[in-house]
């Protein structure tokens, strides 16, 4: 006999666990799906938005809060603070087994280390049994069997490229400088026992060295010791083309909700989570959260589109954000349109 849920969520990252724990919440028949043998760790730099406790979320797992910032740009280096968070770092394992308890305050079934083999309109089939649902959720990132399911294209992509330190550091630092990132930028994030330095880029940079080997000849040149330095890599989907299909959802990188900007991903995938938990849960539910996320996002992929279409404006654009770092205004606006 088949067994059948409310709904199967497909990947449990951030998004997949926040509509877990809303779903559970609710006292929905909930399956959580994720591939690894455990939820939470995932490459990835950890910078995650304080805006998520307008959502729900406290901050009471460990991390680290941002309020001032260092730009690097060919020659010079600017120093800015905020007189508020702008961002916080987390361990993804941390954070992640923080959602986890969350989730598992509810009965909600999980299953780790199990691989879905199809995806049907009322049903998958996980190893050898067949699963109905009444909904499906893919949050399963940006190579997302869910989205592949439905025949969606990912042309808009973002690479990424970075090495896990063995040191930490005080400071969280942003890297500007066309030659060795196009439109993207570098960073050095800290975290309490190591710091992760790296690079990410839109697709179709057209850059004459691939980014390993700009990221490593960057890291030299930063005087980095890549010695028991580990190397870590992964996509960034931003080719958004809707998030609801009947009953099958996206959310997250799934969708392509990630800023091809900013790389920035967390906040959306998490709140994308809740959104799709609550349309399910209430059909006339509007979304207003992912409208606005669609909002910010459709300006930062025409931004980066003009960019990519007149390079020689990406150093303009770098003074500009840097220009508007000197009014305490014009900065917050700033922060509030990146991050």
């Amino acid at each position: 006999m088949p067994v059948e849920y409310d709904t199967v969520i497909i990947g449990a990252g951030p998004a997949g666990l926040a509509a877990a724990e809303e779903l559970g919440r609710h006292s929905k028949k909930v399956l959580l799906v994720e591939k690894n043998s455990r939820i939470g760790p995932k490459v990835c730099a950890g910078g995650i938005s304080p805006g998520i406790t307008k959502h729900g979320f406290s901050l009471d797992f460990p991390h680290r809060v941002i309020t001032s910032i260092i730009i690097n740009t060919p020659g010079k280096i600017h120093r800015i603070s905020l007189p508020e968070p702008f961002l916080i770092i987390a361990d993804r394992e941390i954070f992640g087994q923080y959602q986890l308890k969350r989730v598992l305050r509810y009965d909600v079934d999980i299953l780790t280390g199990a691989f879905v083999k199809k995806i049907a309109s009322n049903h998958i089939i996980l190893d050898d049994r067949r699963i109905e649902f009444k909904y499906l959720i893919g949050a399963d990132g940006s190579v997302s069997v869910v989205r592949k399911h439905l025949g969606l294209k990912t042309q808009k992509y973002g690479l990424t490229y970075q090495y896990r330190l063995p040191v930490t550091s005080e400071f969280f630092q942003l890297f500007f400088d066309r030659r060795f990132f196009g439109t993207g930028y570098g960073w050095s994030v800290p975290h309490d026992n190591y710091t992760f330095t790296g690079m990410g880029e839109a697709r179709g940079e057209h850059l004459k060295v691939n980014i390993k080997q700009r990221c490593r000849e960057w890291c030299n040149r930063q005087s980095y010791d890549l010695a028991g330095a580990t190397a870590e890599a992964w996509p960034i989907n931003y080719d958004y083309r809707g998030w609801q299909y009947d009953n099958i959802f996206l959310t997250g990188d799934a969708a392509g909700l990630a800023s091809g900007l900013t790389g920035i991903g967390i906040y959306n995938a998490l709140v994308s989570g809740l959104e799709v938990a609550r349309k399910i849960i209430n059909p006339d539910y509007a979304c207003p959260e992912i409208k606005k996320i669609l909002r910010q996002k459709k300006y930062h992929d025409r931004l980066l589109e003009l960019l990519q279409a007149h390079r020689g404006m990406i150093n303009l654009y770098h003074r500009i954000l840097l220009s508007m770092t000197g009014n305490a205004f014009l900065k917050k606006k700033l922060v509030d349109f990146l991050f």
